[in-house]
This record gives C-alpha cells, structure tokens and sequence, in this order.
C-alpha cells in the first residue's frame, strides 16, 4: 500500500512540475507542448535577446538541452548560414523534474552553442 501512495505522489509531483515547467511531453520522442506562453531565446541564457513566443499547444521537438533547464528546438524557419547548435533557439524548463524523454536528448553547454553561434558568423 505504502508503494501505490508513493507512486501516486510521484506521479501528481511530476504532472505539477511539467505544468509549471510550461510544457507537456507528447508521446513522440521528446516533442513538448506548450500549456502557457514561453519566451523563445536566441541562446541559452536568458539576457539573451527573444526570438519569439511559443504560445499555447504549440509543440516542437527537443533537440538539445543544458544541464541547467534550457531546451532547444529548430524554430523552422530559414535560417541561412546557420550551422549546428546555432540552428536551435531556446525555451527554459522552470521545473525542478524534467520531462523524462529529455534524458536521451543531447546535453549541451553554452559555450558549444556560442561557438556553432560564432562559427555561423552570425
């Protein structure tokens, strides 16, 4: 009995946490939904200037992630003389539990995306 009530607390801590994180996973690879307005960031850093929002059901593929919440997405839209991790624009995951489909997407550093950033001549 004990077992079932932590499993239901787990999963209630963890459908919360998705919800205040600002996305929903989908159950294909790791495609997020958003269930709020989420600031899409040029890098992954938030004094970054904004590329856009993504607004409520709006779903993308995650692609990319940091070690400290950021997840990147390819917006979709040309982009040209963009090359590798500079291709991707970011969005933050406030929760402290992370979609578990973001464990088999690649982990990045700031640095890697300001290089591929850099190396675009961008």
């Amino acid at each position: 009995m004990k077992v079932r009530a932590l499993s239901i607390v787990a999963l209630v801590l963890l459908a919360v946490s998705m919800i205040l994180a600002g996305c929903v996973p989908t159950p294909d690879s790791c495609t997020l939904s958003a269930n709020g307005p989420l600031a899409a960031y040029y890098l992954p850093d938030d004094t970054s200037d904004v590329f856009g929002e993504l607004f409520p059901g709006d779903a993308f593929e995650a692609l990319a992630r940091t070690a400290e919440g950021w997840v990147g997405f390819d917006p979709g839209v040309a982009q040209a003389g963009n090359i590798g991790l500079a291709r991707h624009r970011w969005v933050f995951l406030t929760a402290s539990i992370s979609p578990s489909c973001l464990t088999d997407v690649d982990l990045v550093t700031l640095d890697a995306v300001q290089a591929d950033v850099d190396a675009s001549g961008q």
